[in-house]
């Protein structure tokens, strides 16, 4: 390997003022049913190489199926072409800010190893998942996945640094849709983790697919929302799609250093609620967003981006970090070595406070508690955010009472941040996601319940 590293490094002499070298091989399964049938199995193997150069402010990328000394030398050649070619004509010119370059070999253990199972053995976290839900006549569809990943990774660079990672994945999905007279709801339920086949170990897909039945029981007796300003509590599924979408893309230093963000000039600010602390950490061991070095050689860290209250911190790759005049803490992360990482979240949440359940209920005479998320949408720029609850429940008197579908919750990041006004002590993590931004990574959420003051609420 170092001939190999030295022959791309003679190939960019007097070409690059930087270069990295990432090489990967990802062996993977995935498997797919409907109704207890198998409609997609694959599996196998998919190896790789990227070169990355930076010359006079600009960028070069290109990439290879070859991993042969002359391929990673040609595409060397194809990045330093267009990073020469691109110079000339950009004025804001990209610099990194400096890290120490590491050497170093570091692996997520498994203790169950899914690399040497037989498919049959994972279908059967498939299988025995539709047999629970089969029965329930009201179910007219179940859509029920898994994958699994062993990503082998390899990173140089031209400061030094030579990284071995070997990180495990696995994501199990089950989607119902459920149907009573003319109306139709659907749920879906994951487990992700950076772990082994220990990921299903007391049944945990079971107890996925048990939940989902329920909350497809509790959407098809739903009523609609009522509309306006309320109070709100949020489960650790909804909190933490609200750390993720809402707080997180806003911290992402590639968005702050373009002016795309609303926290721009905000660090050393009170944002929120003296009693709100939200973390971006991969180091969490065995989270779906768990990682040990970002795809630009920066071991990872924990990044507090609000500390009661405060924003105190951005996610960082070594470009916006310069740009910021702020310390990498690495947050480049790149979808495959056909991309070139940028910055990304891992594993977003709010850490808890000391409130109960019930002393969030008492006070509310009219509000709503929402959760999990059908997803939704974020203007990080302005600050505006909008999300879709999966499970939504009236509140009266202090009371939850009957069930509400199609819930949405609207408002301004920083106005919401001051609007909750207790925090649970009953945090939850394992919220696995893919998170897309022009790539998709692995990521994870979650946080305790929170209570808002006054959200809007809306709904079809």
């Amino acid at each position: 390997m170092i001939m190999l590293i030295q022959a791309v490094g003679r190939a960019l002499e007097g070409r690059a003022d930087y270069y990295d070298i990432r090489l990967l091989d990802v062996t993977g399964t995935v498997i797919e049913t409907r109704k207890g049938e198998v409609t997609r199995a694959i599996s196998g193997k998919d190896s790789g190489a990227c070169v990355r150069v930076l010359y006079d402010g600009a960028w070069g990328f290109a990439t290879t199926s070859d991993r042969s000394e002359q391929a990673l030398c040609n595409a060397a050649e194809r990045a330093a072409k267009i990073a020469k070619g691109i110079s000339e004509g950009i004025k804001d010119k990209a610099r990194l800010a400096p890290v120490t370059a590491v050497t170093d070999e570091a692996v997520i253990q498994m203790k169950r190893s899914f690399l040497d199972e037989p498919v049959e053995t994972k279908l059967e976290y498939l299988k025995s998942a539709y047999d629970a839900v089969k029965k329930y006549d009201f179910v007219t569809n179940a859509m029920v996945s898994y994958k699994d990943t062993y990503t082998i990774q390899e990173f140089y660079s031209s400061e030094g640094a030579a990284i071995k990672t070997e990180v495990p994945r696995i994501l199990w999905t089950i989607e119902l849709v459920g149907k009573r007279d003319s109306h139709i709801q659907s749920v879906r339920r994951r487990i992700g983790r950076a772990v082994g086949l220990e990921a299903f170990d007391g049944d945990q897909h079971l107890k996925e697919a048990d939940a989902a039945v329920a909350s497809v029981v509790a959407l098809l007796s739903a009523r609609a929302p009522p509309a306006g300003t309320m109070p709100v509590i949020a489960d650790p599924g909804l909190v933490g799609v609200f750390a993720h979408e809402a707080v997180g893309h806003a911290s992402e230093g590639d968005l702050v250093a373009t002016g795309n963000s609303c926290f721009e000039g905000m660090i050393g600010k009170e944002i929120g609620n003296p009693g709100i602390t939200i973390k971006d950490d991969a180091t969490l061991p065995g989270l779906f967003g768990s990682y040990i070095y970002d795809d630009e050689g920066v071991r990872t860290r924990t990044k507090v981006l609000i500390k009661d209250g405060v924003l105190t911190d951005f996610i960082l790759n070594r470009e916006s970090a310069a740009r910021l005049n702020m310390e990498p803490n690495g947050g480049a992360r790149a979808e495959s070595y056909h991309s070139r990482p940028i910055v990304r979240m891992s594993n977003t949440h709010i850490e808890t406070g000391d409130a109960t359940f019930q002393e969030m209920l008492e006070g509310v005479k009219k509000g709503v508690y929402v959760k999990g998320s059908r997803g939704g949408q974020v203007n990080t720029s302005q600050g505006f955010f909008q999300f879709n609850a999966q499970e939504a429940y009236m509140i009266e008197n202090g009371e939850i009472t009957h069930p509400l579908r199609d819930v949405s919750l609207s408002g301004r990041t920083l106005d919401i941040l001051k609007l909750i006004d207790l925090v649970g002590k009953d945090a939850e993590m394992g919220h696995a996601g893919i998170c897309g931004k022009g790539q998709s990574v692995t990521v994870d959420d979650g946080g305790p319940h929170i209570r808002i003051s006054q959200c809007v609420v809306g709904g079809q």
